[in-house]
């Protein structure tokens, strides 16, 4: 009786372990050069301060919070360094009901570190800003820096949040050099990676 209760709890041990094992290879297999990924990632947009022409701190934002959404694309270099590009969509309201529309796109650099299910971010990216407000429109460059933690699901997919500070400058030139003013935003997104 004890041998086959032995025999028994060291087959149980041996399953698990291979389980696990197959669980590993599964989430190493994403994280791997050559490697690519598609996300989308819908969020909150946070008006932080505005900066004047002088860099002095505006009063007001005249912002309130509003929406965001991204779609990135990545290349992994190594295990632990992507390349992509990102294009996202954000809006606020103003004071006076007007709607300050944002739509970046960027190239994208990001390392990636932790465990194979759990995963860190931090990184950046650089591009241009195509800005409307009460359908004046005007395009300028960007800077958005941050991170995240991700959860690998399975094989193809995983779940995770970012937190991105966006540096977007309102640029004008000639007889409109003083409305320049620079932008600092706050995005706070929720997203689902695809991984192939």
């Amino acid at each position: 009786m004890r041998r086959a209760i032995a025999v028994l709890g060291l087959a149980v041990m041996v399953s698990m372990a291979a389980s696990a094992q197959a669980q590993n290879d599964a989430y190493r297999g994403w994280r791997a050069r050559g490697v690519q990924s598609i996300e989308i990632s819908p969020g909150a947009f946070l008006p932080l301060f505005i900066l004047d022409t002088d860099f002095s701190l505006a009063e007001t934002t005249n912002l309130s919070p509003g929406a965001t959404f991204s779609v990135r694309y990545e290349y992994l270099l190594s295990r632990s360094l992507g390349v992509g590009a990102a294009m996202a969509g954000a809006f606020a309201s103003t004071i006076g009901g007007r709607t300050l529309f944002m739509a970046p796109v960027t190239g994208t650099v990001y390392w990636h570190g932790g465990s194979d299910a759990l995963e860190f971010l931090a990184g950046g990216e650089v591009g241009f800003n195509v800005m409307r407000l009460s359908g004046k429109g005007l395009l300028s460059p960007i800077v958005k820096l941050g991170g995240g933690i991700a959860r690998t699901i399975s094989e193809s997919w995983s779940i995770g949040g970012r937190i991105l500070y966006w540096f977007a400058p309102e640029l004008h030139t000639g007889t409109y050099a003083g409305l320049t003013m620079y932008g600092n935003f706050l995005e706070i997104s929720f997203g689902a990676r695809y991984h192939f």
